[in-house]
């Protein structure tokens, strides 16, 4: 982890976020790339949230992630007030954007692995349009059966990309990466939700920000952050 990020995670509801502005993150994810070793980026929103909470193999996910952006409104809003700290909150689909620019412009490498067949075929034509300096590596869709799992493992080590996106598809998530990181090349690695849906052209916008949000999840959220408060902690 860059030595700016680490001296800027914060806990909110006893769960790890890197309280950190956009240029810093993508300073630090400069350094990700270039540094030879392994990297996971989270973007944290209320479902994750709630998974850091109560699930033990997420909790060590957060713990070892090298990069957790907060995505969802609340959390900046949480954190300010039991905090008096200002945490900016990404837009994941955005975030995205930057990275790509940041990795064509390093001429660093970027494979995808996820969504329906036809989906990611899409994205990658239009990421090809839209970065022609863009060095995309490889190209996997998702809803693979498991015995393909390593198979494709080897052609993505073969492959070695600096940048790996994580789509739909994949059992686990972010747990995938967790559970997977140590198979694969050194780089950073990204769980990107929808967003090889909106590359491609099948979604307008990317749901990833708002996974968690249900109105019992909001109340739920806002009930042990007042609790929190009320108990200093």
């Amino acid at each position: 982890m860059g030595a700016n990020v680490r001296t800027n995670r914060i806990r909110i509801l006893d769960v790890p976020v890197d309280c950190v502005d956009e240029q810093q993150a993508l300073k630090a994810v400069e350094s990700f790339l270039m540094d030879g070793e392994r990297h996971q980026l989270v973007f944290l929103n209320l479902k994750n949230l709630f998974k850091g909470r109560r699930d033990a193999e997420f909790r060590r996910l957060l713990r070892e992630a090298s990069l957790i952006l907060p995505v969802h409104p609340g959390l900046g809003r949480a954190t300010r007030w039991l905090r008096r700290l200002k945490l900016p909150v990404y837009s994941p689909f955005s975030f995205i954007i930057r990275l790509l620019s940041l990795t064509e412009r390093l001429n660093r490498t970027v494979y995808l692995l996820g969504a329906r067949k036809e989906d990611i075929e899409r994205a990658e034509r239009n990421l090809r349009a839209s970065y022609p300096k863009l060095r995309l590596v490889g190209r996997f869709s998702g809803f693979f059966p498991k015995a393909e799992e390593r198979r494709i493992l080897m052609a993505i080590k073969k492959a070695t990309p600096s940048f790996l996106m994580i789509g739909s598809g994949l059992p686990g998530r972010d747990l995938w990466i967790l559970r997977k990181k140590r198979e694969l090349n050194p780089g950073v690695y990204m769980w990107v939700g929808d967003c090889f849906e909106v590359f491609s052209g099948k979604r307008k916008t990317s749901r990833l920000a708002a996974e968690g949000s249900s109105l019992i999840s909001i109340c739920w959220f806002w009930l042990i952050v007042l609790l929190a408060r009320i108990f200093n902690r």
